[in-house]
């Protein structure tokens, strides 16, 4: 199999259990708003804030160096690595560290009479350490190139979510909920396991190059911190945490869509780190130009479309209560698909270890983004947080992409992202169309079908699928599909060729 159809595969693989997992995040998303109201989901959302920066701040960029370099610690037909060992060994301290202290606030909560709020605490304790181990096992599964077995345990964790969200919202209110997200993530957090050597470690396994890697790749994260949800405790120490619940609907819908993205580019430093180290220029820009493309192609739909349901779909799910939070939600939707794209170029960046320059864009635009935060969210709120994420969502993607151009000489595909842009543009505008036409979820339904013609048919109009696409496609297609299933679909002579 070439290692374009591989990496089709694993984006295929990834996208199907991710596909699962966003429905169960979502479900998720609305059975706390319903049963817990807008403060509930207020404090779930700070809680899930904090299990990322927590993680961020510990992991001192040690899952991103088993993604890169586990592969080259294994022997064939082997998952065990000394130098994932390794790391591991570090992980422990550091996340330890962390958890202690999370969980040592909760003590002391509880020791003041706080019971409600020491057992919120002590819950985020458990969603940290579940999910921050689930980051280590994904690296190594995803860096020795094992997708299918990471995405059955999201489906797996994706089928438990909404269930343990369920019961624990019912019987302990908002600490439940955040313990059901927690065993959203223990499946593939147990699984690290597998990855472990028995066999005796020396100092000097992670080497010096290792150790810079990982630590741009932490500095990364913490400059990340800066830009990445420190609305919320702007807005929660401006306004209330009813004002949060109201921006965390839209911080919801815009973290199905990250997570969408990370699925379906789950593969990509991996198969770039290969063709880094094999010196294999021209496949690296191909590779990089289809991803552009395909992650548009995929995303485009989901966040134009859903930007223009996004009046009648947040409160017919969440509740009547939530109105008030649609208008940041559009925005952030709008916007998460520069948020979303800026994930290939930023994963071209750390595969050929340019993790310096990752590291130096992340704090120009997180320094950026805490400025204009601190300016404008205590006066406008939610929509001004919303804006000024999409105006640094923006720059930040022209930023990656402009480093991948001019210092690494893989050009990017502009005319092909406007046309990709436009296609989802013109599908939202037909959605909302039909809203307005027929208000309600009648009108919602019919936007979707209108949407659903239109985004193909506009793709095809404004040929935004390479024929070199749609060859590989159809090759994959041939050599995956059903015989009856495979002659209804186009697939070229050229594609039955490359079976």
């Amino acid at each position: 199999m070439s290692q374009g159809k591989s990496v089709l595969s694993a984006s295929l693989i990834n996208t199907a259990a991710g596909s699962l997992s966003l429905a169960a995040g979502f479900g998720s998303s609305v059975i706390v708003a319903r049963l817990l109201g807008v403060e509930g989901a207020g404090i779930v959302a700070y809680a899930l804030w904090i299990m990322t920066v927590a993680t961020l701040l510990s992991d001192f960029g040690m899952p991103q160096a088993a993604l890169r370099f586990i592969a080259g610690d294994v022997e064939a037909g082997d998952s065990r690595s000394k130098l994932f060992t390794a790391l591991t060994n570090r992980f422990v301290v550091t996340t330890g560290i962390m958890a202690a202290g999370i969980l040592g606030y909760a003590l002391w909560l509880y020791m003041d009479n706080e019971g409600g709020s020491a057992l919120v605490w002590a819950a985020t304790t458990a969603l940290f350490l579940s999910y921050a181990y689930s980051t280590m096992a994904t690296g190594a599964a995803h860096g020795l190139g094992q997708f299918r077995r990471a995405a059955d345990r999201t489906t797996i964790g994706g089928i438990v979510q909404p269930i343990a969200i369920l019961a624990g919202a019912l019987l302990i209110g908002p600490a439940g909920a955040i313990l059901g997200h927690a065993a959203r993530h223990l499946p593939q957090g147990l699984a690290l396991r597998r990855y472990l050597s028995k066999a005796p470690l020396s100092a000097s396994h992670i080497a010096p190059a290792m150790k810079t890697y990982a630590r741009h790749n932490w500095l990364s994260s913490l400059a990340y911190i800066l830009g990445s949800r420190v609305e919320l405790a702007i807005i929660g120490w401006s306004f209330s945490i009813v004002a949060v619940g109201y921006y965390a609907i839209g911080i919801t819908m815009v973290s199905l869509v990250i997570q969408l993205s990370m699925f379906l580019a789950a593969s990509l430093v991996p198969y770039f780190g290969v063709l880094h180290d094999g010196n294999d220029i021209e496949s690296l820009t191909v590779g990089y130009q289809r991803s552009l493309r395909w992650l548009g192609l995929a995303l485009s739909p989901i966040c134009f479309g859903g930007a223009a349901i996004a009046p009648v779909l947040i409160p017919s799910l969440f509740g009547a209560q939530f109105e008030p939070g649609v208008d940041a939600a559009e925005v952030l939707l709008v916007f998460s698909f520069a948020v979303a794209l800026a994930a290939v170029p930023e994963r071209m960046m750390l595969a050929r270890e340019r993790s310096l320059g990752v590291l130096k864009l992340s704090i120009l635009w997180g320094g950026v983004s805490v400025a204009l935060m601190l300016a404008i969210v205590p006066h406008f709120a939610g929509l001004g947080a919303a804006w000024v994420k999409g105006v640094i969502a923006i720059a930040a993607l022209v930023s990656l992409l402009w480093y991948c151009h001019r210092r690494l000489a893989i050009p990017c595909i502009p005319m092909d992202l406007v046309k990709i842009v436009a296609a989802g543009l013109l599908a939202g505008l037909a959605a909302r169309l039909c809203i307005y036409w027929m208000p309600g979820l009648g009108g919602m339904v019919l936007g979707i079908a209108a949407g659903a013609v239109v985004y193909p048919a506009s793709v095809l109009l404004f040929s935004a699928l390479s024929a070199d696409d749609k060859a590989l496609i159809g090759a994959w297609a041939s050599a995956n599909l059903p015989a009856r299933i495979r002659q209804r679909l186009p697939i070229s002579d050229a594609a039955l060729q490359q079976r």
